[in-house]
């Protein structure tokens, strides 16, 4: 997810990260950066 972000952020145009107060490709980062972590640690349909 993070990595999309990264690429989409690329073709966007390099705007700027602000984080005080946060711009909206700060926030869609953090964002992505948050769906990354709370994904599962465990592939589904694999057993360990």
């Amino acid at each position: 997810m993070t990595l999309l972000w990264l690429l989409i952020w690329f073709i966007a145009g390099h705007e700027a990260l602000i984080l005080d107060p946060v711009n909206a490709w700060a926030a869609t980062l953090i964002l992505a950066a948050g769906l990354d972590l709370a994904r599962p640690n465990v592939v589904p349909g694999r057993k360990r």
